[in-house]
């Protein structure tokens, strides 16, 4: 699960990652297939960076959203007694 990945696993790819000789592009020079291997590694450690770093805004702008649900329910109840008060007083 790309969402989760094991510190330890994170812990691990990063001798190669930082390694200059992991590079995609050095990788090529003895096979395509590491190659392909290599960026696919180096994307995972990205990724797991990024997504560390959005999760907490996600939740966030979960609770956000959830807030602001609530109050335009809140809203639209008192809008509706409102306009009911307006029909008592124009009838």
């Amino acid at each position: 699960d790309k969402d989760n990945i094991p510190p330890k696993i994170i812990k691990g790819v990063l001798k190669y990652y930082d390694d200059p000789e992991f590079e995609p592009e050095v990788v090529q020079k003895v096979s395509l297939a590491a190659k392909s291997l290599c960026m696919w590694c180096r994307a995972m450690k990205v990724y797991d960076e990024v997504a560390k770093d959005v999760e907490p805004k996600k939740k966030m702008l979960a609770e956000s959203t959830q807030k602001l649900e609530d109050a335009r329910a809140e809203l639209k109840k008192v809008q509706d007694e409102l306009q009911g008060v307006r029909d008592r007083v124009a009838a």
